[in-house]
């Protein structure tokens, strides 16, 4: 007999992302900030890096067994390229693999929000930049009803980028 109960969770609900999260693909700070500090989440990493979309903070975070953990990592604090506008308050998040995670590597929350602190810090001056023209608006109204990739692949299909 298969029942709802018995389903073993998703990587997400093991986080408590809700399930307009999911629908978004992203988490308010507010919401990160819960999920970093919940007693149940292992902080591995947090670091500036960029993807194809720019330069943001990557927190890479993992709850559950020391054999079977479960990794998200969540990214924002950083300009986001073709949304062309800072992405400050909310967090878009992916599963990551276990095997991209260190135990050697963990912080604590104050280390975390330390090194999130100090970034904020660092892009505070340009917040205010309205940058975000017609072009970006396009993109992440496309990329909200999509997902950021298929967005960019239809703005180059339409020769837009």
């Amino acid at each position: 007999m298969t029942s709802e109960r018995y389903r073993p969770k998703r990587p997400y609900e093991i986080f408590g992302i809700s399930e307009d999260e999911v629908t978004r693909w992203r988490v308010s700070d507010e919401r990160l900030n819960e999920i970093l500090a919940n007693p149940n989440t292992t902080t591995n990493k947090a670091r500036l890096s960029s993807n194809a979309y720019g330069e943001f903070m990557f927190v890479t975070a993992s709850r559950g067994k020391e054999t079977g953990r479960i990794c998200m990592t969540f990214y924002g604090l950083g300009y986001h390229q073709y949304r062309e506008r800072w992405i400050t308050e909310e967090w878009f998040w992916y599963q990551t693999s276990s095997d991209m995670v260190s135990p050697a590597g963990n912080l604590s929350i104050k280390e975390t929000q330390e090194i999130l602190s100090e970034r904020l810090a660092d892009i505070s001056p340009h917040l205010d930049e309205d940058t975000q023209t017609e072009l970006g608006r396009m993109f992440e109204a496309l990329a909200d009803i999509t997902d950021d990739d298929a967005a960019l692949a239809e703005m180059q299909d339409l020769g837009l980028l």
